[in-house]
């Protein structure tokens, strides 16, 4: 049973986006598969070794694409990005303590960030871009 599905709720038209925030949901429907096959310890890497650095992948791509595209609100896009790479630190920190709220918790707060993210301030800059192709 996956987490999340991700649906054409959540896409934004733009394909290379989506692509990657559909890898990013996929990674974590990974990993909650992996936690209820009992497979705690393969989950842990996954998330720490792939997740991670393929949410680090797609903040570069999405900042440069931002860029290109001349999105007034870059910067304040890149803060919402390092303020999540801080709670991810925080959250793969604790891994190696193999404490399962920790990592429970963590994985929560990718699921609900990735959510919101794409849900609200993703969509900010998809209506930009589609308004300045009018």
């Amino acid at each position: 049973m996956q987490l999340f599905n991700f649906d054409n709720e959540f896409k934004l038209g733009i394909e290379q986006i989506d692509k990657e925030h559909a890898g990013l949901v996929n990674m974590l429907n990974e990993v909650h598969i992996l936690i209820r096959e009992n497979e705690k310890a393969k989950a842990r890497d996954f998330f720490r070794d792939t997740l991670s650095a393929f949410i680090e992948q797609h903040f570069a791509h999405e900042e440069a694409f931002l860029q290109d595209i001349g999105y007034p609100q870059l910067e304040e896009h890149k803060k919402i990005h390092a303020q999540f790479r801080q709670s991810m630190e925080a959250t793969l920190s604790h891994l190696d303590s193999e404490d399962d709220t920790v990592f429970r918790n963590g994985l929560t707060d990718v699921y609900t960030w990735i959510i919101n993210h794409i849900g609200k301030t993703d969509r900010k800059y998809a209506a930009y871009l589609e308004a300045s192709r009018k």
